[in-house]
């Protein structure tokens, strides 16, 4: 098992990122990973418009999973809507 930290951008609207971040975390669990610390980084600007919008709010996930999971958990999070960026980054 190895940790990740997953950052996550979804898409402004109290709906929208409630829905959103609810499928995210049963996502997570789905590919049996454990959710270490979750932290709420709040809406902000974004660098560059995405899909016409100019501000996210930022989500971080701290997890432990096995490393062939990734692949599966990163073909979810593209599928899952209301989600504008996500990154998968492999913790020291």
């Amino acid at each position: 098992m190895r940790q990740y930290e997953i950052s996550v951008v979804y898409s402004i609207g109290e709906d929208t990122f409630s829905k959103s971040r609810e499928q995210v975390k049963a996502e997570i669990e789905k590919a049996q990973a454990k959710i270490l610390k979750e932290d709420d980084m709040s809406a902000r600007d974004l660098a560059y418009p995405i899909h016409k919008q100019t501000r996210g709010h930022y989500f971080l996930y701290d997890v432990e999973m096995d490393p062939l999971k990734v692949g599966e958990l990163d073909r979810a999070l593209k599928l899952t809507s209301g989600i504008l960026k996500y990154l998968f980054v492999k913790k020291e």
